[in-house]
């Protein structure tokens, strides 16, 4: 996905090595016509975002995510630069919570948690 102020030449570049894109938005990213192409153009019906917390933040922030798959693993780190599973960013205009709902909890053999859970509209 990109942006359309992308230079031809950067376009021109993509076709020779043969990497399909699709425009999100002029200026920024529309992550809500980005899955409304992905659905019309490709009959794209589910998606599985494994972005960063930036990205996560970016898709939740537009409403975009129904379903959260949490997986808690008996390991600690105490670096607090780590980026969150969630992140915001001034440029985001709809910063506001989402509350998720604790579907199923899943064991794991290593000792951790599987944690399923949906948005109140699931």
């Amino acid at each position: 996905m990109l942006r359309e102020q992308v230079s031809d030449a950067y376009l021109a570049h993509l076709q020779k090595i043969g990497i399909s894109y699709i425009f999100g938005g002029k200026v920024r990213l529309n992550f809500t016509v980005v899955v409304e192409k992905l659905k019309n153009l490709f009959e794209v019906d589910q998606l599985m975002l494994e972005g960063g917390g930036y990205l996560n933040g970016s898709f939740l922030n537009e409403g975009l995510i129904d379903e959260l798959s949490l997986v808690l693993v008996p390991i600690a780190e105490g670096a607090s630069n780590s980026v969150t599973l969630f992140e915001t960013s001034s440029f985001l205009t709809n910063q506001h919570p989402v509350n998720f709902f604790l579907k199923e909890v899943e064991k794991l053999d290593d000792g951790g948690l599987r944690l399923k859970c949906v948005t109140k509209g699931d």
